[in-house]
């Protein structure tokens, strides 16, 4: 059936696309040579699968229908790519050939199912619920679209078509620990695997200022205050020493006035050890704040990077 199918597919591939030359040219859409060229690459892949070249005849493939889509083509290409054991992107080729080539033969239309019907005997589906909803679902490296939950309460879903063996999940969400673990995909079943994050506000989050930097800052300011009242409270006692020991002052000799001194003196010692307590404390609250911040964030992906997966 395979020898049958890749001279089907040549022969249908050439015809077509001399049928589909006029429109082209009228519509401006594929020029003379990128035509020429993808049926040189077409050539070649027939070449190359019949000789079970799979590698090579995918590449082929690849080349000419990024030249010019024509849908004959995804037949062999479907093949090709189930050859290289990439069951999910032949079933894609092989889902559109039967859907887009109006003009395929019985035979080829035959082989195309065949070749889905293996391609989906290597394939399952894993359908991964997150919690909480704005959760990110990443499958073996790629981002995969979540859907919004139904309902208030329930995570985020995320499907994925994948080729049967084992796949590493791995969920995140800002102010929580992400959760990573490894899921086996059985064929022609749906997996599911339900993710609820633990954890609550980290560290250097943009949700909120956590409890440890709340008072690591208040300690600093009221070590700033302490500082400055112990200041005053200095220089007040030291004019009151003064104008008390200066026998041109009124105030010389006076007791109330030397009562007043010590008592100012008292506050600055008192306002003194308070603000180096408070300033040693902040240090201490907020150096490991930081600490724990740089340490303890959830591994971050490349927002560049598209939130796809292939089905």
């Amino acid at each position: 059936m395979l020898g049958l199918f890749l001279v089907l597919g040549a022969t249908t591939y050439a015809a077509e696309a001399r049928a589909g030359d006029a429109a082209n040219d009228a519509v401006g859409s594929v020029d003379a040579e990128a035509r020429e060229r993808s049926r040189a690459a077409f050539r070649r892949g027939v070449t190359e699968l019949r000789a079970e070249d799979w590698a090579g005849a995918r590449a082929s493939f690849e080349e000419a229908w990024s030249l010019v889509q024509h849908p004959s083509i995804l037949l062999n290409l479907g093949i090709a790519r189930l050859r290289t054991d990439d069951p999910v992107l032949a079933e894609q080729d092989l889902v559109r050939f039967l859907s887009e080539d109006s003009g395929a033969t019985k035979e080829e239309l035959a082989s195309a199912r065949e070749a889905l019907g293996e391609a989906r005997s290597r394939i399952g589906t894993l359908r991964v619920t997150a919690t909480p909803a704005i959760a990110r679902v990443v499958i073996d490296g790629q981002p995969a679209s979540v859907r919004a939950p139904a309902g208030a309460g329930l995570g985020g879903v995320a499907e994925a078509r994948l080729k049967a063996g084992e796949h590493t999940v791995v969920v995140e969400a800002e102010g929580f620990g992400a959760d990573r673990r490894t899921v086996e995909v059985l064929p022609k079943s749906e997996t599911e695997l339900e993710i609820t994050l633990a954890g609550g506000a980290r560290p250097g989050r943009s949700d909120g200022m956590p409890a440890r930097a709340i008072v690591g800052w208040s300690l600093a300011g009221v070590s700033g205050v302490a500082l400055a009242a112990s200041g005053i409270m200095a220089l007040r006692a030291m004019s009151l020493s003064n104008d008390y020991a200066d026998r041109a002052s009124p105030s010389f000799q006076d007791r109330d006035v030397k009562d007043e001194g010590i008592a100012f003196r008292t506050g600055a010692d008192v306002a003194l050890v308070t603000a180096l307590l408070a300033g040693a404390g902040a240090v201490v609250l907020l150096v490991t704040d930081i600490g724990a911040s740089s340490d303890g964030g959830v591994a971050r992906l490349d927002a560049q990077r598209p939130a796809l997966v292939r089905w």
